[in-house]
């Protein structure tokens, strides 16, 4: 896996930035061994860049354990967030203490010292962007954070945020972490979920601000389990009656005839495979975050960045061409 310069990040960190993100959002302590085969996996093949949250359950405790036992604390760029809540959008009571709280136990399971990227989970465009701002840039110039990122915000707030940042010399928003895949959503999947959109698109060629896509396979979509269901099949359990009505639209189903089409062509790709290179043929900083639940499906996703497409390829995937 090569890596890539995505300088607004860089700049902040001072790390490499591999070209996938591993994303950990089902981590488990009960089964942390499965969990420390894939991210040693990870970084032997080059990976850098490693995603949790504090609202994801025990995958920080997971990582903590792992960062520890490895050594690998200075090698490796973490993200993790805070503000994620049941009704979708950032907590406005207190949010500097929560800012405050989030952080410490995030170090605290961590194992760390500092937090490479630190997110906001979701946004809440109620409040004004310095009560949001300011709170952050305390802990960076406590050197408990190194750069922030915003996800699931809409792309105006993240400039009105950073305009804001540049005229009162603090640090704004150095990265995006919204949803984008091959596979366009008809809907948001949960609360308070962003996608990208063609604008969102522009927005990031135009300012060379990185996007790390989390959903970046379509969760799943392309492995082709998720087809409208038929007569007389099993009652789908409730994640796939979602993934059906969120994907299973017939232009989606197109791109993902497609994508099998062109990977049996490209020697023995699979759909999934094509969907993430499809990707990384983005024309601006794109840092995908991938899931595999098993180190076949790690070797999958590294695979796919070894996948050249042409510029009339990537078109035709999209159903432009």
């Amino acid at each position: 896996m090569t890596t890539m310069n995505a300088k607004s990040i860089v700049a902040d960190i001072g790390k490499k930035v591999s070209q996938l993100a591993l994303g950990t959002a089902f981590y488990n302590i009960n089964s942390k061994e499965e969990w420390f085969d894939i991210l040693d996996d990870y970084v032997k093949f080059g990976g850098t860049i490693i995603d949790s949250a504090r609202g994801y359950a025990t995958s920080e405790e997971v990582l903590g354990i792992w960062l520890e036992s490895r050594s690998v604390r200075d090698q490796v760029i973490i993200i993790t967030k805070c503000g994620l809540t049941g009704d979708g959008i950032l907590p406005e009571e207190n949010f500097p203490e929560l800012v405050r709280r989030e952080l410490t136990t995030s170090l605290q399971v961590l194992r760390a010292e500092y937090i490479d990227l630190y997110m906001l989970h979701r946004d809440n465009q109620s409040m004004p962007v310095w009560e949001i701002l300011e709170p952050l840039n305390n802990e960076i110039a406590a050197g408990s954070i190194h750069a922030l990122g915003a996800s699931n915000w809409e792309y105006r707030r993240v400039t009105e945020a950073n305009e804001y940042a540049y005229k009162h010399n603090m640090k704004g928003f150095a990265v995006v972490s919204n949803n984008l895949s091959l596979a366009v959503p008809t809907a948001s999947f949960y609360a308070g979920l962003v996608s990208t959109d063609k604008m969102g698109e522009r927005w990031h060629r135009e300012t060379g601000t990185p996007l790390i896509p989390w959903s970046s396979q379509a969760r799943g979509f392309f492995t082709g389990r998720y087809g409208p269901q038929m007569p007389g099949d099993k009652a789908p359990d409730s994640f796939t009656s979602r993934m059906i009505k969120v994907y299973s639209t017939n232009e989606n189903l197109e791109r993902l005839a497609r994508a099998k089409e062109l990977g049996e062509k490209k020697g023995g790709y699979t759909a999934v495979e094509v969907a993430l290179a499809w990707l990384l043929h983005k024309p601006f900083p794109i840092v995908p975050i991938v899931g595999p639940h098993t180190r076949e499906e790690l070797a999958s996703c590294v695979k796919a960045v070894s996948l050249s497409l042409t510029g009339w390829e990537t078109e035709w995937l999209d159903l432009r061409v």
